[in-house]
């Protein structure tokens, strides 16, 4: 980051800060945590209750001390931060939000700045070790209790390698959480010598001003932003100065990914990868223009996989199956997680002889790319047989009248299990039987009549979780008690 000192790093508003300021702030953090305990092996907790910038100069600091980071946005969706922060053993916790007391020490992040403030800029040796682990991040808990992911220093920096380069010439705006993935594309996008900007609150007509005011913009998008912008008036047909889009954190209806390709333009690029895994494959720019072109089952797939990771895709009893069969999707590479945090046995489920089990239920094309039908433990069985959810949710937003679909199960006392389907009307639609009875159609006729949904349930929203995936958990609660 020296070498780019006077050049702008950090947006916020009107706000910008050289990359010299950045680089000294995250020097004068250093500096107090080290003094508060933190050093190489340390544990560090940081909660905000907004995407705040200073986290990111956090972040740098405990990297820089070879501490042990967990990083949490704290909001109405998150699930169990009291067992995070006791799970994590935390040496000590930063926040801004009222956290609760687990036994460690905690120290405000205004009173953290505050004495940072007071501090020189001096230089701090990079204290890391390969080996160490240098964040524990949560899964989103939605089937059970969060685990901790445990990264090393030396699987973050394969990630970073087998990622491509910044969008040169962009300024990435970062409008999801800093404690998950934009925070790592924040740091990707510094390595490069490019600007930061970050929004917060997201808004469809924030986010358009922004990118106005700051283009070109490379961003990355949660599925449901993606489709909020394309639902709202103002970004439904362009969002000027929008240059480069990634996104991939939970499976988006090819429909209207193809509607936001055409509409925008610009380069669309998809990452499929989980928490223990990092990215495992991609869809490229180039995968979406053929899509558009005329190859229209790209947009279904999650692309390739990358370099360095190697993927397959395997029957239960571990047995590779043939292109087209559905199976596990299996892979290894230097950027897995070395394990789940002080859980053994979770980790000795997933982790076999070197390759790691997804629980992400695909299967490959015949030419090379990899298709997700479900997650493992989201499968319906309907007399018996396997109903996955990606294809159903597929076929019911095929249907003009839906703009969105999440398909779970639920008991039956005649099929085991039966499909249920949560709806959000398209614009100038409400919820109408006949409507959710012609999306079924489309079930039925695209799939088979076991994946037809025997419940429709439609939805003003879906609700999410912290990470902005739709919550099946509380989705399966709510169809567990009521009628459609």
């Amino acid at each position: 980051m020296e070498r780019y000192a006077g050049q702008p790093a950090l947006g916020v508003g009107p706000l910008v800060l050289p990359f010299q300021d950045v680089l000294d702030g995250a020097y004068r953090l250093a500096g107090v945590l080290s003094g508060a305990g933190i050093g190489r092996g340390s544990g560090l907790a940081c909660v905000t209750g907004t995407n705040r910038p200073e986290v990111l100069l956090v972040r740098i600091a405990a990297h820089l001390l070879g501490a042990r980071l967990t990083q949490v946005l704290a909001g109405p969706a998150l699930y169990g931060l009291d067992f995070v922060l006791r799970d994590c053993r935390p040496d000590l916790v930063v926040h801004d939000v009222p956290v609760p007391a687990t036994g460690a020490p905690r120290l405000p992040l205004a009173e953290l700045l505050r004495r940072a403030a007071e501090r020189e800029p001096a230089a701090v040796p990079v204290r890391a070790r390969e080996d160490d682990v240098a964040r524990v991040t949560y899964t989103g808990g939605t089937t059970g209790r969060p685990k901790g992911v445990a990264s090393t220093f030396g699987a973050m920096a394969a990630r970073n390698a087998g990622r491509p380069a910044a969008w040169a010439g962009s300024v990435y705006l970062s409008v999801t959480s800093l404690a998950q993935r934009s925070g790592g594309r924040c740091l990707e996008q510094w390595r490069a010598g490019g600007r930061v900007e970050i929004l917060e609150p997201f808004t469809p007509g924030g986010f358009a001003a922004a990118c106005r005011r700051l283009g070109p913009v490379a961003t990355y998008l949660t599925t449901s932003m993606v489709y909020r912008l394309l639902d709202d008036p103002a970004t439904a047909h362009g969002v000027p100065g929008l240059e480069a889009v990634s996104y991939g954190d939970s499976p988006v209806h090819p429909e209207r990914l193809r509607e936001a390709v055409t509409r925008w333009g610009g380069r669309w690029r998809q990452g499929y990868g989980t928490n223990e895994a990092a990215v495992i494959c991609r869809l490229s720019p180039a995968d979406h223009d053929a899509a558009v072109a005329g190859r229209p089952e790209l947009l279904a797939s999650v692309g390739r996989p990358v370099a360095g990771v190697e993927v397959e895709v395997r029957d239960a009893r571990g047995a590779t199956v043939a292109t087209g069969r559905t199976g596990e999707v299996w892979m290894r590479s230097a950027a897995m997680m070395t394990g789940y945090w002080g859980r053994p046995g979770a980790t000795a489920e997933v982790l076999r002889d070197g390759w790691l089990r997804t629980g992400d239920l695909g299967h490959f094309g015949a030419d090379g790319h990899l298709f997700l039908d479900d997650r493992l433990h989201d499968v319906v069985m309907v007399h018996g047989d396997n109903v996955y959810c990606v294809p159903v949710e597929a076929a019911l937003a095929r249907h003009p009248a839906v703009a969105q679909a999440v398909v779970v199960g639920r008991h039956s006392d005649l099929t085991g299990e039966e499909v249920c389907a949560f709806l959000v009307p398209a614009a100038g639609y409400g919820p109408d039987a006949g409507l959710a009875a012609e999306a079924c159609d489309l079930v039925e006729k695209d799939l088979a009549p076991a994946h037809r949904p025997t419940a429709v349930f439609w939805e003003r929203v879906i609700p999410l979780t912290a990470r902005g995936k739709p919550d099946k958990r509380r989705l399966r609660a709510r169809a567990a008690g009521r009628r459609p």
